[in-house]
């Protein structure tokens, strides 16, 4: 079987899991790291988001493109209904607790009165566009994430040459991104502080997961990619362009520093998933670093209440050395909790729309 049939024949991709873990522990890093100081690269944890971004991309569209060529065509239906059963229980049930909980009990607080205004747009994953101003502010990323669902899928599935719609987005987003639309965003009332998300990272790093999808769907893109990354060591070297990349850009990430971060995560992905063997696969499937992969998204929704308890402890004398792991290891067990005994209900109905 030649590499290119494998990767086609492959059900599982078994680095993702783990690149899932290094992700989400950035995030909790970034969100917990007290007063610790190991560099520029400590204050960039918040990148872990663009990683999961470059992830879904290339997963879903993968998935579809696979689907496609299994059954010939693309079920709508099927797609929406697997992203539902995974994403909106925990989801909702995190949103509607969390507004119960503050709105019920301290509806006059600063928290209460936040997450009344904000609703609306939590409950309709529009948090990209508006200002939550609470705990649940992290759902920006869902709500770009469900945005990039809704559009993707019927687009991949309708329009003719879905390449040129890639690429036009692609071209869009790096125009936002490196400031040359800023006099149009002025004019429609989104001053340089507005909109963060789409000044900032735009959907950048998710249409590079899409764009990665087609290129090593087609065997001549494969080839290709692997004749320039398909060496066993070249995931470790993109590894740590990476961290380099991350402790020496400037502070100030727009434009082309964060362009090249985003790239170097596309050709990292792509180094990982060409080949199974890779020097990197032990690491990245080791049990505990696969299973906080698995449990990642519940993670992400449930560490900012972790978090804000042991910030809590650090006031009263935790010292900062220990907010970090001990929010992790709080966060693991909340999240475990979480997805035995409320998520693997609706994830077993998923196989309904398996095909």
């Amino acid at each position: 079987m030649s590499d290119y049939a494998a990767y086609r024949a492959r059900r599982t991709f078994g680095s993702l899991d783990g690149f899932r873990c290094v992700s989400i522990l950035a995030v909790i890093w970034h969100h917990s790291r007290g007063d610790l100081q190991i560099g520029r690269i400590g204050t960039r944890g918040f990148l872990g988001v663009d990683m999961f971004f470059v992830l879904s991309g290339f997963l879903i569209v993968t998935l579809l493109l696979r689907e496609r060529d299994r059954n010939g065509e693309i079920s709508l239906k099927a797609f929406y209904a697997r992203r539902t059963l995974r994403i909106m229980p925990l989801y909702y049930g995190v949103v509607i607790g969390t507004a119960l909980l503050f709105i019920g009990f301290r509806p006059d607080g600063e928290t209460g009165q936040s997450m009344r205004h904000a609703l609306p747009y939590l409950l309709t994953y529009t948090t990209n566009w508006f200002v939550v101003g609470n705990l649940l502010d992290i759902t920006w990323s869902l709500s770009a994430e469900e945005q990039f669902y809704l559009l993707w899928p019927p687009v991949q599935k309708y329009v003719r040459r879905p390449l040129w719609v890639l690429f036009a987005l692609l071209v869009l987003g790096q125009l936002i991104h490196f400031g040359l639309l800023d006099t149009q965003l002025a004019r429609l009332g989104a001053g340089p502080d507005n909109l963060r998300m789409l000044r900032e990272t735009t959907f950048t790093p998710i249409l590079l997961g899409v764009l990665l999808a087609y290129i090593l769907h087609s065997q001549l893109g494969f080839e290709r990619v692997a004749r320039v990354l398909g060496h066993r060591m070249t995931p470790l070297w993109l590894a740590a362009a990476l961290l380099a990349s991350l402790e020496l850009m400037p502070e100030d990430l727009r434009g082309w520093p964060r362009l090249t971060i985003h790239l170097l995560m596309m050709a990292l992905l792509a180094s990982a998933v060409i080949r199974e063997d890779h020097v990197l696969a032990p690491l990245l499937k080791w049990p505990p670093v696969v299973r906080i992969g698995v449990l990642s998204y519940g993670m992400y929704l449930l560490h900012v209440f972790v978090v804000h308890f042991t910030d809590r402890l650090g006031e009263h004398g935790l010292p900062a050395l220990f907010l970090f792991p001990l929010a992790v290891l709080g966060t693991v067990a909340v999240a475990e909790l979480s997805y035995r005994f409320y998520e693997t209900p609706f994830l077993r109905l998923k196989k309904r729309f398996t095909r």
